[in-house]
């Protein structure tokens, strides 16, 4: 007889995690192994964000549970607010489940509504799955959040072997580590590209030419009062270079709208400025494939621009000491230093580092958490975690697929 399937809510907070966790939903939703639903919180619900809850629903994978806390301004007070309102949520979601308590909660990454529903969890007793823990963003409070995350959960499906071997440093036991390759890859490699004139069309972008500058810039929430001025400098440096620009909101952190002002401000000065509050996670794929350049300081330059040939301007320190390809050059917040790297990025000697494989896998990371899922006992998911003791002999190596 057949052991029942292993019940998985899988949670998403906005447009970013969804484009991650899509596939993964999607593959073990069609596997009679795993009974899986979504908990929809966060952003998802936001009008500032579109309301991408629509998204999540188009996937075909169930919603389990939805957390709408209403909408939050984007300051540190009233993000503070949201976190406990979010945590309320989804200690909620485990009662109205279908089925009670699932067997396991993946959570993906690094925000604050992700550490909201996994603390969530803890008195509850309700195991929690960890993608993505071990990186370093050393220019944001992100690291505190998924290094809280890391010693909630009970299993790790991190990016690369130096993730692993970091997790496993903060006292995870191996056994319980699994190296996969960034899952966001599994999405934007596989995702189906539409042509230039079917893109343009789509989000009217009149006038917009091939090998455009893609940019995306979001707060430091270390240092929230850089947004203003950064998105000044970056939008500035992108208009003296004379490119058409195709500029996305940034996410709900707070100061956020202090970097939206700035684009809106560019978008009616200058003809060449386009915004797209959000692409989602079907269109983003095709606006890289069309992307000249990526800049900003989003987590895609970062992992999945490679993918696509891109070379990218990083700037500030939301990134910083996060793991990179060579297709990446990091600058200051600075005007001037962001037009030096523009140019930088444009050259032939640069664009040729955009060649090399991507260090953040192959785009199957969804296959080797299914395969990783299946190898942990059911029986023992529930228990307390041990403090591993370090062994310098664990190398974390990426899980093998057959």
């Amino acid at each position: 007889m057949a052991p029942e399937p292993l019940r998985v809510s899988i949670a998403t907070f906005g447009r970013s995690d969804l484009s991650i966790l899509r596939p993964l939903a999607r593959a073990m939703h069609a596997d009679d192994a795993f009974d899986v639903g979504f908990w929809v919180g966060g952003a998802h619900f936001e009008a500032t964000s579109g309301r991408t809850v629509s998204d999540v629903e188009a996937t075909g994978v169930p919603i389990w549970a939805r957390v709408d806390t209403g909408e939050f301004d984007r300051s540190a007070r009233s993000t503070v607010a949201n976190m406990a309102a979010q945590m309320e949520g989804f200690a909620d979601a485990v009662g109205v489940t279908p089925g009670g308590a699932p067997n396991l909660v993946l959570i993906l990454g690094d925000r604050f509504e992700a550490v909201s529903a996994g603390l969530a969890m803890v008195p509850l007793g309700v195991p929690v799955g960890h993608i993505s823990g071990g990186s370093i963003t050393e220019g944001a409070i992100d690291d505190v959040f998924r290094h809280c995350l890391t010693k909630i959960a009970i299993a790790h499906f991190c990016d690369l072997p130096d993730f692993a071997r970091r997790i496993h440093r903060m006292g995870e036991p191996p056994e319980r580590i699994f190296t996969t390759g960034a899952l966001g890859l599994d999405a934007w490699i596989h995702a189906p590209r539409h042509d230039f004139a079917t893109f343009v069309a789509h989000f009217g972008l009149t006038g917009l030419r091939p090998g455009f500058a893609l940019a995306t810039l979001h707060p430091e929430t270390h240092r929230p009062e850089t947004s203003g001025p950064m998105a000044e400098a970056m939008m500035q440096a992108l208009v003296e270079a004379d490119r058409d620009v195709v500029v996305t909101y940034p996410n709900a952190d707070p100061t956020a709208d202090r970097i939206i002002d700035v684009i809106e401000h560019f978008a009616d000065a200058y003809e060449r400025v386009h915004v797209v509050r959000s692409f989602g996670a079907d269109w983003f794929p095709t606006a890289m494939e069309h992307a000249g350049t990526m800049v900003g300081n989003s987590s895609g330059g970062i992992i999945e621009a490679a993918s696509f040939g891109l070379g990218v301007v990083d700037i500030g320190d939301r990134q910083k000491g996060r793991t990179h390809g060579d297709n990446v050059i990091h600058c200051g917040r600075d005007r001037s230093e962001i037009h030096r790297a523009l140019d930088t990025v444009g050259s032939p000697d640069f664009r040729r580092r955009t060649e090399a494989p991507n260090i953040y896998g192959d785009g199957r990371g969804a296959e080797r958490v299914i395969a990783a899922l299946r190898t942990l006992d059911r029986g023992s998911l529930a228990a307390p975690p041990r403090f591993a003791e370090y062994d310098p002999t664990f190398v974390g190596e990426m899980l093998t697929l057959s």
